[in-house]
């Protein structure tokens, strides 16, 4: 199934935006559920912090950038998706 698809399929109403806020710094993502998956996206905007990746990921109007997708049970989304959204940071060398 190609990115533009689960795009279309988001539903706006299951979201959690997550944030690392440690070490003076303040990033944040927001995952959204997949109405055609079941899965979590995981979506970062870079350019309003004005740093640069490590790895490349497609760029979708008004959400950003769309890092991965995951599988997490509902009642698993707040506690994992801090540690998944940590991980891609420290990944992408945006924190240590």
């Amino acid at each position: 199934m190609c990115t533009d698809e689960r795009i279309h399929s988001l539903d706006d109403t299951m979201h959690l935006h997550v944030g690392y806020y440690e070490h003076g710094c303040d990033y944040e993502g927001v995952f959204f559920k997949s109405l055609e998956t079941g899965r979590w996206l995981l979506f970062f905007d870079q350019k309003s912090y004005g740093i640069t990746l490590l790895k490349s990921y497609e760029e979708y109007d008004h959400l950003g950038l769309f890092v991965v997708e995951y599988s997490i049970e509902d009642d698993q989304i707040e506690e994992k998706g801090h540690q998944l959204f940590e991980c891609f940071l420290k990944e992408n060398g945006i924190v240590d």
